[in-house]
């Protein structure tokens, strides 16, 4: 038995004024394979009210009707803006009428007495429809692909820009006010790198979903790269109205975010930028920027708004990451070292290596200014491979002309993004090999946040580094996550104390007991402790008393140069020491 071949459906808007003609067309095209969903109107006003009830796949209607005609037809179809064919059925119509129809816009025209042609001519309208739909599907698809971002389905950086320079003319017109909020996620980063990119992914689409929930309809919400968001807020009552929405920003993105069963909290700084006639959406984007610069140098977690002032902070700003990208090549890096002192013997144990830049026009430019830069920049990696290679190479040096004792140790300082690099180990190694410098004469100092990013990948670090016979040192110990659990984990050898706990330390009974905890905490675990900012003769006697190991500090030396060490130790110039 032949299997029944199934009818397509056929939504039909049939223009006639003859009930009989509309129900012969109807089952014409039953017979022809539709199931014709048809509705007969035959007045203008009903054919608009159907083409606004429902959409329909293709529109056949008479030449001639009483006060109306297909030409009418035609011309509601196109004020509508739809894409339906429209075919012409009449039984008196010349040829020179229906070429012309044609030319409006109808897609056949067929006499009353030759409806064998209207199925296969509704057949081909209906193919050339689909494929009119879906070219413009595609080029829909291809707009938004170029004008959005494809993770998050935000207004993407192109787009944004477009939008911003009209809504900075209508401002201009109108005299309303554009705000500009630039949200920087603080914490990113340690999420994505500890978490993996596709967990970095779902947070950003999170934070997306935050940002709209937060943003009017009017508003426009762009992620401008990375970790960055944008959102302009159209006619903004000014300064206090675009303060309370980054408010409510911070409060949305403050919330902890579920990522597979990880509980994770970010943080964002958020610049605000306010319009100003004949403003550019390229300054007010660099005011916006500047501005989260500030947030993020005050404390991140919060919003700053931006003050003109600002611009001469970010000239030199300018002015110093583009030096720094020449500072290496040109000789411009400078170690410092700073002595530290044995309390038992009162003698040099080692020193600290201290980087420090000589601009050629500003100077000399204090560590604090400039590290940042180098981590941002990602410079931090190779001037780290030059420090690790040249404190080396002074240190022994110094050791084969007798300056500082053999057994005595030179510490760097590593950051996390020099720890987590692949190269460390090789570097270490290379500087070892290349200087002759025992591996126990060098100490590396790491902050207890670097090593509380990924402490199974730190683990495996630090144990090939203890392989090697470096030592290990935990530096401003006591002001990150001060866990005790790591220490009992990570091969650490030795504890130093923060200078903000030292410098007070014989007047104020909160760091007394501070780093009465950490001396005592560091030697049930076999570890040594170093004091750093040991300024006075009365707080190296308090250190004494509680069996401090080492002192570092401005009472026994400033950090120095290497000519200028080298003098104070072979003259006995560092204060008190034997």
């Amino acid at each position: 038995m032949a299997a029944v071949e199934e009818k397509r459906e056929l939504k039909v808007l049939i223009v006639d004024d003859s009930e009989n003609d509309t129900l012969l067309l109807v089952r014409h095209l039953s017979k022809g394979g539709f199931e014709p969903n048809y509705s007969r109107v035959e007045s203008c006003d009903a054919l608009r009210e159907a083409l606004a009830t429902q959409p329909w796949d293709i529109v056949i209607t008479d030449y001639n009707l009483p006060g109306f005609n297909s030409a009418a037809s035609l011309d509601i179809i196109k004020g509508y803006g739809l894409d339906i064919p429209l075919i012409i059925v009449s039984g008196a119509i010349g040829e020179e009428v229906a070429v012309s129809a044609m030319k409006s816009g109808a897609a056949d025209y067929i006499m009353k007495d030759n409806l064998a042609r209207l199925v296969p001519a509704i057949n081909r309208e209906l193919k050339e429809l689909d494929t009119r739909r879906a070219k413009q599907r595609a080029e829909q698809a291809l707009q938004h692909m170029v004008y959005h971002d494809p993770l998050t389905n935000l207004v993407n950086r192109v787009l944004f820009r477009d939008r911003l320079e009209h809504a900075l003319v209508r401002s201009n017109r109108s005299s309303f006010t554009v705000a500009l909020l630039l949200v920087d996620l603080d914490r990113f980063k340690v999420t994505n790198d500890s978490l993996g990119h596709d967990m970095g992914d779902l947070l950003l689409k999170e934070i997306a979903s935050r940002l709209l929930s937060v943003a009017r309809q009017e508003d426009t919400v762009a992620r401008f790269g990375g970790d960055e968001f944008m959102m302009i807020i159209e006619g903004c009552a000014g300064k206090e109205e675009a303060g309370e929405v980054a408010k409510q920003i911070l409060e949305k993105i403050n919330l902890p975010v579920n990522l597979m069963g990880n509980e994770v909290f970010i943080g964002a700084s958020i610049g605000i930028a306010l319009s100003a006639t004949n403003l550019t959406a390229e300054t007010l984007i660099k005011h916006a920027a500047i501005a989260m610069d500030r947030a993020k140098e005050k404390g991140k977690n919060l919003y700053q708004y931006y003050l003109p002032e600002m611009n001469a902070k970010a000239r030199v700003r300018m002015t110093l990451e583009s030096g720094l990208h020449h500072a290496l090549e040109r000789d411009e890096l400078i170690l410092y070292y700073q002595p530290q002192v044995d309390a038992k013997t009162n003698k040099l144990s080692g020193a600290e290596a201290l980087l420090r830049w000589k601009h050629p026009k500003i100077g000399m430019i204090p560590p604090g200014e400039f590290i940042g830069l180098l981590e941002e920049t990602g410079l931090i990696i190779p001037v780290g491979t030059w420090v690790i290679a040249s404190a080396c190479r002074q240190w022994q040096t110094w050791i084969e002309q007798g300056v500082v004792p053999a057994t005595a140790a030179i510490s760097v300082n590593i950051s996390s993004y020099q720890f987590k690099s692949v190269n460390l180990l090789k570097d270490i190694a290379d500087a070892l090999a290349s200087s002759g410098l025992p591996a126990h004469c060098l100490g590396l100092e790491l902050t207890e946040s670097t090593l509380m990013e990924d402490t199974i990948a730190c683990q495996k670090v630090l144990r090939q580094l203890k392989n090697m016979g470096v030592k290990i040192a935990i530096d401003d110990f006591g002001t990150g996550y001060s866990s005790l659990s790591y220490l009992k984990k990570f091969p650490i050898d030795c504890l130093k104390i923060d200078q903000s706990f030292v410098k007070d330390i014989t007047n104020d009974s909160d760091d007394v007991a501070i780093a009465t905890a950490i001396i005592g905490l560091a030697h049930n675990l076999r570890l040594t402790v170093i004091a750093e900012g040991v300024e006075t003769e009365d707080i190296v006697n308090f250190l004494n008393q509680r069996r401090c190991d080492f002192h570092q500090g401005f009472y026994f030396s400033l950090p120095l140069p290497a000519d200028k060490f080298t003098h104070a130790v072979q003259n006995s110039e560092i204060v008190n020491i034997s």
